[in-house]
């Protein structure tokens, strides 16, 4: 039965509705996440308080993590809004709109709206790309610059036009100056497998051998690496290497590589709230291969999988880059998608924990080992009251009927599952999660910065501090006299303290006699 025609006016507005609570509502009501957010905001913090837009620094010492691409778009923020969540978070949001815009225009160009509207929905709702565009990290605008060029050399492919090898070339370097040698590997493998299973190997040549796009590459990435080396030279050399060096440091944000297993996991979660249709995509696939675009979009996804481990692979957002193709392959298999139930059982058991968590919060507490944990558990009940409890029951029990309305056409329903989804994840959890981990540190940068003291850390990394009090911090072992941030439970056995400030176990204090013997300190990393 030919599928009845579908009007982009009728739809709009949920789409519209949507950008915004997922990318733009309460975008700087949120203290800053530590690791990531705060190392990141920090750089642009002091590069903006140095006016020295040419280097990277985290706490005074030089920061080679990621290029300048992102600081100099925050730094750009902060000069038009002021220092603040909202400014540091808003390049992230509007690389994200770019990047669901272009995912759109280009399902829609090789489609059809109705496609490319279902494949904006899967995307705009997705809570991996949601939490990547509220987040203050690089991770929206290279995988902004990284879908650009891959959708480029597709175009390349289909339609032979120079223009579109200039256009891909351009973002592959911006990309590398966002985020370094990863923009270039998933492009030219990509390249490789799908021009040559198609034995297009002339085509392939004039891609990656063109004059005008190797010199538009050039321009644009060459000038900072080579004032960077004129500057660092071997510190620069074995950051990009991953060789040790003694004049940098290496933050591994969530203190070990994930293990491979655990991607699959990260993806089938970050594709909520629709991940039954992603199922659904996984089962038919196959039926789907004979058309071109889409034997594109898999080998994109496979090799992108594949090379998570090259990608930042400590971060939970690595998966994004295997995000866009999914999202229209999954935009193509929607309409098999008969059993609502089968959609809505996944965000389901995904948001009902949250719902239970309130209930068993008090009596688990007790039970578990780590101090500072417990203590942010116990302290945080205040927040997971009767209204939130209230919130979360209406959510499911919404979801849970609009799974059974027959007379609502799928779009709309995938409309405000969507809707109510990001807005339970933006104007709910993340509030919560960030008064209960992030809040006392911002107290206790305020409080610092207001009687102007020193702070020392000690066994915490929490570089939002550095961000909030606006002041760098010494990294060393404390002796008596300093003010140190920590967590209480590290202060046992032999501290003598005072207690300036404390807030869910973390605390500022004053050093007066430290245990007897020498102190080893687990900061320096």
């Amino acid at each position: 039965m030919k599928p009845k025609a579908f009007s982009i006016s009728k739809y709009l507005p949920i789409l519209l509705l949507l950008i915004f609570l997922s990318f733009f509502g309460h975008l700087g009501t949120t203290p800053l996440f530590d690791p990531d957010e705060g190392v990141y905001s920090e750089v642009t913090r002091e590069m903006v308080a140095n006016t020295d837009f040419t280097a990277a620094l985290l706490n005074g010492i030089p920061f080679f993590h990621k290029p300048p691409l992102f600081y100099w778009a925050q730094a750009a923020s902060i000069k038009i809004l002021g220092l603040g969540e909202f400014a540091l978070r808003l390049p992230s949001a509007i690389a994200t709109l770019l990047w669901t815009v272009s995912v759109f225009l280009f399902t829609r160009r090789y489609y059809d709206t109705r496609t490319a509207w279902h494949a904006a929905i899967f995307m705009t709702a997705s809570l991996l790309v949601t939490l990547i565009a509220r987040t203050s990290s690089p991770e929206a605008l290279f995988n902004l610059f990284l879908t650009l060029t891959l959708l480029n050399i597709y175009r390349f492919y289909h339609g032979r036009h120079k223009r579109n090898i200039y256009w891909s070339f351009m973002f592959t370097a911006l990309g590398v100056l966002t985020k370094g040698s990863i923009a270039i590997v998933l492009p030219i493998a990509v390249s490789i497998i799908y021009f040559g299973s198609n034995k297009k190997w002339r085509d392939l040549v004039s891609l990656f051998f063109n004059p005008v796009g190797l010199l538009v590459f050039g321009l644009i990435v060459i000038p900072w690496y080579l004032g960077e080396f004129m500057l660092h030279g071997e510190a620069l050399i074995n950051e990009l290497l991953m060789l040790p060096s003694g004049e940098i440091k290496n933050y591994n944000f969530i203190g070990a590589s994930l293990p491979y297993y655990l991607y699959p996991v990260l993806l089938f979660i970050g594709l909520l709230p629709f991940s039954g249709i992603f199922l659904k995509a996984i089962f038919t696939i196959r039926k789907l291969l004979s058309d071109n675009l889409i034997k594109f979009l898999v080998i994109w996804f496979v090799l992108a999988f594949l090379l998570l481990p090259l990608s930042q692979p400590d971060s939970v957002f690595s998966p994004a880059c295997c995000l866009p193709p999914l999202f229209i392959i999954m935009a193509r298999t929607e309409d098999t998608c008969s059993n609502s139930i089968n959609i809505f059982i996944w965000p389901l058991l995904f948001i009902c924990p949250f719902l239970f968590i309130s209930y068993l919060a008090p009596y688990t507490a007790e039970s578990i080992g780590n101090e500072f944990i417990r203590n942010a558990l116990v302290e945080g009940t205040i927040y997971l009251d009767a209204s939130y409890r209230l919130i979360l029951g209406a959510v499911i029990m919404l979801l849970t009927a609009l799974s059974f309305i027959k007379p609502v056409p799928p779009s709309l329903k995938y409309g405000v599952l969507g809707l109510l989804f990001v807005s339970m994840i933006n104007f709910l959890i993340l509030p919560i999660s960030g008064n209960i981990l992030q809040q006392p540190v911002k107290s206790a940068a305020f409080f610092a910065r207001k009687e102007n003291l020193n702070v020392i850390p000690w066994k915490v990394h929490y570089p939002s501090f550095n961000f909030y009090a606006e002041k760098l911090t010494e990294v060393r072992a404390p002796v008596s006299g300093d003010v140190v941030l920590t967590r209480l439970e590290y202060l046992g056995n032999g501290f003598v303290y005072e207690t300036l400030f404390e807030k869910h176990g973390i605390a500022l204090v004053q050093i007066l006699k430290t245990p007897a013997g020498k102190i080893s300190d687990s900061l320096l990393r």
